[in-house]
């Protein structure tokens, strides 16, 4: 159901404004980087929200996707930090690069409670510790 909704607001979106269409390539500049992080972050906060790992992936691309639409209708020359320089692939490249990272993380780094491995954590420094008992 919600992928539909999503599939006939962009083509709304296509049809009654006029849809931009980025200029950009897959160089890892800092926009790449805030999606590729923040995907990722997106795919964590919905996982460890008692979401199950498909329903966060799913719902993490959608806000990608979502943010490359309003780029693709709102230019940033009109609508400032709202705004975009259009539709860009490349970002959504990023986008499922990160959920697909942190998704291989989330599998790997079990809680603390299942697994012999500890970490902490400061200002300073990361720790591995594994425990054998």
């Amino acid at each position: 159901m919600l992928t539909k909704l999503l599939i006939i607001i962009i083509m709304c979106s296509m049809g009654y404004s006029e849809w931009r269409w980025a200029d950009d390539t897959a160089e890892f500049t800092m926009d790449k980087e805030a999606h590729f992080v923040g995907s990722a972050g997106a795919y964590f906060f919905f996982r460890h929200k008692e979401y199950t790992e498909m329903e966060s992936i799913r719902y993490s691309f959608y806000l990608g996707l979502t943010k490359e639409v309003i780029d693709a209708v709102l230019p940033h020359e009109k609508y400032g930090r709202w705004g975009g320089d259009g539709f860009s692939k490349y970002d959504l490249y990023y986008d499922i690069a990160g959920i697909g990272l942190a998704h291989l993380i989330d599998k790997w780094w079990k809680p603390k409670e299942d697994s012999k491995w500890e970490r902490r954590f400061n200002n300073a420094s990361i720790s591995f510790y594994y425990r054998f008992y």
